[in-house]
């Protein structure tokens, strides 16, 4: 059976309803996955934090918006998904969580329209360029089980 919860997310038998490997309902454990790490990330000098590399199946992450501006923000993003992926590319080094202190040169797209859900429910949709776009196509191949090792154009380089 059926219900729309009081925060408006539809469950089944008091528990949230996945299709498709998507997740459909918020919860408080939810939340307590996407904030959590969201704190730590700035400490551990990253841009970006998939689900995936935390060990959570679900299709969600963190991302940094507007590194080192004064309009710098990080939001979880669910169930994102590339509406637009700009032909023009771009070459630019990226490290990543995952492979500590390894960095590399990656093709991207330079732009992107993306829609994700944000931790009170709601559509979004934004249009992102340069590091903010290549921040989204980063986190989305966690989320699809590629890493940046599986797209660098040279070996990766190491760093303290």
């Amino acid at each position: 059976q059926r219900s729309e919860d009081d925060d408006g997310s539809e469950s089944h038998e008091g528990g949230p309803i996945h299709r498709a490997g998507l997740f459909v309902g918020l919860h408080d454990k939810l939340r307590e996955c996407l904030l959590g790490p969201s704190e730590q990330l700035a400490d551990l000098g990253g841009l970006g934090i998939a689900a995936p590399q935390v060990g959570v199946n679900l299709r969600i992450y963190i991302a940094r918006l507007n590194f080192n501006t004064k309009h710098e923000m990080i939001v979880p993003m669910i169930n994102a998904e590339f509406l637009k992926i700009a032909d023009e590319m771009d070459n630019a080094e990226e490290g990543c969580l995952s492979i500590p202190k390894k960095f590399g040169i990656v093709r991207r797209s330079k732009a992107v329209t993306i829609e994700y859900t944000d931790i009170k429910g709601n559509s979004i949709v934004i249009n992102l360029t340069g590091l903010n776009a290549r921040i989204m196509q980063h986190e989305m191949d966690h989320l699809n089980a590629t890493l940046i090792a599986d797209k660098m154009l040279s070996p990766p380089t190491g760093r303290p």
